[in-house]
């Protein structure tokens, strides 16, 4: 049976609620340690250690592994300075005696450190390390890697290569299932690495960050509703192909989610169905973030660079949510048995128009509305690009 491993928003509430087979493990990391991982600090709930020794525990508790996020793809180098040697220690030491026993690493280096270091430790290859190909998976599991985290935005649909890997590799093989980012993201290398900074204690931004990427690529979306459909989701429905080939779990997200929504999206991965509009499945697709008042003044200290940013320019940031769209999951029963016998890699998405007659049928909006998000868009991604966000005069 696929394990489910599920994004923690540190509130405890989530842990009784979703803590039924075959979710296994829960995963996360604090909004900023020194190597950092993969959401900007300002994006997720911010938690003591105290708060997260509490959580953690609760997790064992209810039978459930933790898997903690060691995921940056750049520490600035300072992973091989002595520095960064008794910080990186020093948040191992602190897991280690939580009796956390599984982390995700994105950095060659980072892997053979723990696996020498901390053999207790099962190590899990990051989707930020973009595993695409045999050759690449075997690097990693020639390294020490437990499980790989596939790349989330080439491979799900890639069947050819997931037989092959499954045949080839003994290692745990993971997919990420509700993704929605672009097919091929030309963005994804730049982000991971930009966010990675964001996170990191040390780093010179103190967790402030312009995401760009995503601005780009909820454009591109906009603009583009086909690529709703492009990208790498699975969903709940067509787990069993991947069951079928050998995959051992997917992974859900988004830990930027209050509970309900990560509860909901778990609800419907166990259920193996959801009724409804698909891109409720889809934390990027989504209005609702965690925020209270506390976490609001908290990630003020981000977010508040008036000497950085253009303030004024950054509050015209506001209503950019994919609301308007209705991605009709019942219309897209059948999509997926096109690609177990047809890949995408060699194939012009313009030629092919597979996506683009489903898109066609299974998405809805209203266009004029769509035409004005479209324009929010441009004008704010102007702004950016131009440099005048960042001006006052």
């Amino acid at each position: 049976m696929l394990k489910i491993s599920v994004s923690t928003n540190w509130q405890n509430d989530l842990i009784p609620l979703v803590s039924r087979e075959p979710v296994d493990e829960f995963y996360g990391k604090l909004a900023q340690d020194f190597v950092g991982g993969g959401r900007p600090a300002y994006s997720i709930p911010q938690v003591s250690r105290k708060a997260a020794v509490f959580h953690i525990n609760e997790a064992k508790r209810f039978g459930r592994a933790f898997n903690y996020l060691l995921n940056a793809t750049c520490l600035n180098n300072m992973e091989l300075t002595r520095q960064g040697q008794k910080e990186i220690c020093f948040l191992m030491d602190w897991l280690e005696g939580l009796g956390v026993e599984r982390c995700t690493v994105a950095i060659p280096y980072l892997l053979e450190m723990v696996k020498k270091r901390y053999p207790r430790f099962k190590v899990y290859i990051s989707t930020s390390s973009r595993v695409d190909s045999l050759e690449r998976a075997r690097h990693w599991e020639d390294l020490g890697a437990d499980g790989i985290i596939l790349d989330s935005v080439s491979v799900n649909r890639d069947f050819q290569l997931l037989r092959q890997l499954r045949s080839e590799v003994k290692c745990e093989l993971v997919l990420i299932a509700n993704v929605n980012c672009l097919y091929d993201c030309p963005f994804k290398n730049y982000h991971c690495t930009a966010i990675s900074h964001a996170s990191q204690s040390g780093a010179a931004s103190k967790g402030f960050f312009m995401d760009y990427s995503s601005l780009m690529c909820g454009y591109l979306r906009v603009k583009h509703p086909v690529n709703f459909i492009r990208a790498d989701w699975i969903r709940p429905e067509d787990l069993s192909l991947y069951e079928k080939i050998g995959i051992d779990r997917i992974k859900l997200v988004d830990r930027t989610m209050p509970t309900e929504f990560i509860a909901a999206v778990t609800t419907a991965y166990i259920n193996r169905r959801y009724e409804g509009n698909l891109l409720d499945l889809f934390a990027n697709c989504q209005k609702k973030l965690m925020y209270n008042k506390i976490d609001f003044f908290r990630k003020m200290k981000y977010l508040f660079h008036p000497l950085r940013i253009n303030l004024y320019q950054v509050s015209k940031l506001k209503d950019l949510a994919f609301d308007i769209f209705y991605l009709d999951n019942r219309a897209l029963d059948g999509f997926l048995e096109h690609f177990p016998n047809n890949g995408c890699r060699l194939k012009s998405c313009q030629d092919c128009r597979y996506c683009q007659d489903f898109a066609e049928r299974a998405i809805k909006v209203d266009r004029a509305l769509q035409r004005k998000l479209i324009d929010r868009y441009e004008q704010y991604l102007s702004r950016v690009i131009s440099g005048d966000i960042f001006k006052y005069f």
